[in-house]
């Protein structure tokens, strides 16, 4: 019998008792990790310069709200230049909630709803100082980042959480970035395809 690759393994003891309870998090914080979205697939082009495009690529919605995608290409030349936008975006695409150091001519978004309430990435956070999550009282719209970007080749991709779920009407999404030439640009969706993949959203396990 030939000298196994592994050590063998002894058994550890566990409790069986051992419970971990349903991770949960406020609705405005984040979606919810126990459901399936209903998917919109709208791909729009946000904003334009000779340098830089600004992508939306769909919408995963959720009972509580939805998530977005925003892909940001470039067509720098220069290693390191495209690296020094990369970078940039890593640790400043907005202010408040998503970061602090947002440059005054830097990417800048937000959204509006047909109500007039509108959120951008330079709100300040809706996140408690003390933490106490359960108690916190939060006036939508909230726009928070999901997860952490991606960078591939000349793109950076990010999703962002938006809360809550848009009423019925328009909704508008507006970006600028001075610095690589995109003056402020609005879009104009209808709220419909996404409150409709809401209500098709489903949890991932029934109610024990």
């Amino acid at each position: 019998m030939t000298e196994s690759f592994f050590p063998e393994v002894t058994p550890r003891p566990f409790d069986e008792d051992d419970y971990l309870p349903t991770f949960e998090v406020p609705t405005w914080l984040g979606p919810p990790w126990h459901q399936q979205p209903g998917v919109v697939h709208e791909t729009r082009e946000l904003g334009r310069s000779d340098s830089t495009v600004i992508l939306l690529d769909g919408f995963r919605c959720f009972d509580e709200g939805f998530l977005l995608r925003i892909i940001v290409r470039i067509n720098d030349r220069g290693r390191q230049a495209r690296h020094r936008t990369f970078a940039y975006l890593e640790r400043a695409h907005g202010r408040g909630y998503l970061d602090e150091r947002f440059a005054p001519n830097g990417l800048r978004w937000g959204i509006q709803y047909s109500t007039g309430q509108k959120a951008t990435t330079q709100d300040e956070s809706p996140y408690p100082p003390d933490g106490d999550l359960e108690s916190a009282v939060v006036q939508g719209p909230v726009i928070g980042g999901n997860g952490r970007p991606e960078v591939h080749m000349d793109s950076w991709t990010r999703d962002f959480w938006v809360w809550p779920v848009p009423p019925e009407g328009l909704l508008r999404i507006a970006v600028e970035w001075n610095e690589r030439g995109i003056n402020e640009t609005v879009t104009t969706l209808d709220a419909g395809p996404i409150r409709a993949a809401a209500l098709r959203s489903r949890p991932l396990w029934p109610e024990s």
